[in-house]
């Protein structure tokens, strides 16, 4: 089922806001795996944990990066979409 946006929402500046929302997501996401990589080194733990506490850091990376591209696919398909309408609107109008 696909999802119409209104036109007001097409002029908006998306563009810059989609990426500072990455820029923020990119910064959080490295301070969460530099937090992770000194609690494992302050920790004596044994090797298995390590494991589980890298998973548990990068698989929210992953799934934010995948998101992300999801969003920005989509993002842009809609608007070309909405722009090659308005072009055969404008060439259909008398």
């Amino acid at each position: 089922m696909a999802h119409s946006f209104p036109a007001p929402l097409v002029s908006l500046p998306l563009i810059p806001i989609f990426w500072l929302a990455v820029a923020l997501v990119a910064v959080s996401q490295v301070m969460i795996l530099r937090s992770t990589m000194r609690a494992i080194r302050a920790a004596a733990s044994d090797r298995a944990r390590r494991g589980i506490e890298w998973a548990y850091a990068i698989v929210p990376a992953v799934a934010l990066v995948v998101v992300l591209a999801a969003t920005w696919h989509a993002t842009r398909d809609y608007a070309v979409r909405a722009d090659l309408k308005a072009r055969a609107n404008q060439t259909s109008t008398p």
